[in-house]
């Protein structure tokens, strides 16, 4: 059990005759509380130490494992990782601007963050993964940090960040190198709004920094304005609510000015979904969310939710969302708080129509919202007293956590057991069974690519890959002129 105070040192009970009694009790009593408080300190730095080696354990297999899904095209054949003289233009060009026919996004410190691995540990291996446990393993003190400050309670904040650490929704962010940003955003999100919990003054400079660093890294970031004025508001006032989150509008603008100077138009449509139509999915998309949360079982890369035209599924959440506002109405402000963390952070995985219309469902979408139900958690923590009972029962779910993050974990091990997964979870999705393809004929399997690529072919004859990747699989098979037969074809429906 992690005890949320230390028990206090027993002193026997003097009554000083002398004034040099006196001042020989006062002494000892000074020692005793010194030594009671470095004694405390000590013990939860320790226990604090085995949490986040917990974590590491937890996640140690995946360091053996290979890069995979986007890595090859975002980090192995990523020119502009190579060397320092391409960190200026990571700021004045979009993520994949040595692939323009990619989708565009704007995120330079998450760039950054790949070139100083790849100047520590040379060009992207598997022993990249090293790196992204220790960023997860940071993310949990973060965590911690932010928690223990706003509950005063280590227990509370310690077991809060415990859940938080191993949920098994974080085999993605964690196991996936090239989604490092998500780790990465909730750094400095915990890091601002904690150095604003802790300011001295009116502002915090620390804390606009990490807000300006959260926003650079990915879009997510662009929430810390709404956090900042959440936890004063929950915590004070709208008046000082909308005045302290004044200044981090500064940031905020030269993050947009950057953005739309490297990309241009910083609403671009991705997909062919309506506003009403994305509205109406998010009744879907909340409560897979939700169920995934609940009962982590059997993830995947993505899933397969279709655009919603029903609107009654909307008026279902709108009361399910009118109903935990009246809950929390009369909860303390760190709860309040922590739910308001969790929807303002789970807002910009919203906006699907800005989203690849084949990509817009994702675990690690759900790791920054997390971290506000491991507020609403802490809080709940600080407050039972842990029975027997309670432990056991605790111990049981934490065990139940670390073995369902294992078995998702193993899923992320090669491109093989990434989109083999990633078919049953998402079966429409051509993208995945195209790069199933690939991956048998990359491990020389070709019999099995070929009833995929057939499939592929015949479920989506306007999928031009599948044509392209057909032809090589004739060429890998010797026999040319098949290949060149489904070369050309993938050329006519490049051109149409």
């Amino acid at each position: 059990m992690l005890p949320s105070q230390c028990p206090p040192f027993g002193l026997p009970s003097l009554v000083p005759q002398t004034r040099s009694a006196q001042l020989i009790v006062t002494g000892l009593i000074d020692v005793r509380d010194k030594f009671h408080s470095n004694f405390c300190a000590m013990r939860e730095r320790l226990q604090l130490g085995a949490v986040l080696l917990l974590v590491f354990v937890v996640f140690m297999p995946s360091m053996h494992y290979e890069l995979v899904y986007d890595d090859f095209q975002q980090l192995v054949t990523n020119p502009r990782l190579t060397a320092w003289s391409y960190v200026p233009g990571y700021f004045t060009s979009n993520l994949w601007s040595h692939l323009p026919e990619l989708p565009h996004y704007y995120r330079p410190v998450f760039l950054l963050w790949f070139r100083l691995l790849y100047a520590t540990l040379g060009a992207p291996s598997s022993t990249w993964h090293f790196a992204s446990i220790l960023a997860h393993v940071a993310t949990t003190a973060c965590v911690f940090a932010l928690i223990r400050r706003l509950v005063d309670d280590f227990k509370g904040a310690a077991l809060a960040a415990v859940l938080f650490a191993i949920h098994p929704i974080d085999a993605e962010p964690v196991a996936w190198v090239s989604s490092a940003g998500d780790p990465l955003v909730t750094i400095f999100l915990t890091l601002s709004v904690s150095y604003y919990v802790k300011r001295k003054g009116p502002v915090s400079l620390c804390s606009i920094l990490f807000a300006a660093l959260a926003m650079f890294t990915k879009e997510a970031g662009i929430v810390a304005p709404p956090l900042i004025l959440a936890y004063e508001w929950t915590h004070s006032r709208l008046k000082n609510a909308v005045v302290a989150a004044a200044p981090y509008a500064l940031p905020a603008l030269l993050y947009l000015a950057f953005r739309v100077h490297a990309l241009g138009n910083p609403m671009k449509v991705a997909g062919p979904t309506s506003l009403a139509a994305m509205i109406f999915t998010w009744p879907r998309l909340l409560s897979l969310y939700a169920l995934h949360l609940i009962w982590p079982v059997h993830l995947g890369l993505g899933y397969d939710v279709p655009v919603e035209t029903a609107f009654w599924p909307l008026l279902l959440l709108l009361g399910v969302i009118a109903g935990l506002g009246w809950l929390l109405r009369g909860s303390s402000a760190n709860i309040r708080f922590g739910a308001a963390w969790f929807g303002i952070t789970l807002i910009p995985s919203l906006a699907i129509r800005y989203i690849d219309s084949h990509d817009y469902v994702h675990d690690r979408y759900l790791y920054l919202p997390t971290v506000g139900l491991a507020l609403v958690a802490a809080v709940w923590f600080a407050r039972i007293r842990f029975t027997r009972p309670r432990v056991i029962a605790a111990g049981a779910l934490a065990l139940a956590l670390c073995w369902g993050t294992r078995a998702n974990l193993r899923v992320w091990q090669n491109n093989i057991s990434l989109f083999s997964r990633a078919i049953e979870t998402d079966p429409q999705n051509p993208d995945f069974r195209n790069n199933l393809a690939v991956a048998y004929i990359d491990a020389h399997r070709e019999s099995e690519a070929y009833p995929l690529l057939k499939q592929l072919i015949e479920m989506y004859p306007w999928y031009a890959d599948g044509y392209y990747n057909m032809g090589y699989y004739y060429q890998q098979i010797g026999n040319p002129e098949e290949a060149k037969r489904y070369y050309l074809i993938w050329a006519s429906k490049q051109h149409n």
